[in-house]
């Protein structure tokens, strides 16, 4: 199944994308480029050895002709595959919304002039806390679609992890420390390029663990 989601990243546009990926399977992040096309579109038709079904959430897809030529190329295929692919674009030409709709279901979120909501990140620690995945989730994407900082967001999910660590808060030890590596590593390897630390932050919270 394809998806398209086009429009401006507010709360409506955040809700589209939480619909669409809450509850299907692990999710993939792809912004794609001439050099990860062929292999972006190869591993969604790729069966998962267990049968479960991934989500690749694309962004980047019309920055490039030849790129998006190859998408809508393999379009039959793509629609075809085992898994789901999420386009997502600020806008869409007249032309390229005629062939997303052709292999795909299109959501354009008209863009809203009042100004977003400011929420407080503190409800993302406590939901983390708790070991609530969706509502981690939710949470963070208000406080993205709000426009907020992500460095402040990520110093409070540390201090929350740091405070949790301390309590054994219903987390294993090493369900802590790998939480602790992977927000570290969030940090620092937004700062090198490719995903931005909210993108990051968005897969953190993707694979929370269980508690036990």
């Amino acid at each position: 199944m394809i998806t398209f989601i086009i429009g401006q990243r507010n709360m409506a546009f955040q809700k589209a994308l939480d619909k669409a990926v809450l509850g299907v399977g692990e999710v993939e992040r792809v912004r794609l480029n001439a050099e990860n096309i062929l292999r972006t579109i190869e591993d969604s038709q790729s069966p998962s050895l267990f049968g479960d079904v991934k989500v690749f959430v694309i962004s980047d897809l019309f920055e490039d002709a030849e790129v998006k030529e190859k998408f809508w190329e393999s379009g039959a295929a793509l629609r075809a595959a085992p898994h789901n692919i999420i386009v997502i674009a600020e806008s869409i030409l007249a032309a390229d919304l005629k062939k997303a709709e052709s292999i795909g279901t299109v959501t354009k979120i008209l863009e809203k002039n009042q100004k977003a909501a400011r929420f407080d990140p503190f409800v993302l620690g406590n939901a983390f806390a708790a070991g609530d995945k969706k509502q981690s989730w939710i949470a963070l994407q208000e406080i993205i679609a709000a426009g907020d900082e992500m460095e402040p967001t990520h110093g409070i999910i540390w201090w929350k992890l740091k405070d949790m660590m301390q309590k054994r808060s219903g987390f294993s030890d090493d369900q802590l420390k790998s939480m602790a590596r992977n927000l570290v590593a969030a940090y620092h390897e937004s700062r090198l390029g490719g995903l931005n630390l909210a993108q990051r932050l968005e897969l953190f919270f993707l694979n929370l663990p269980m508690k036990k």
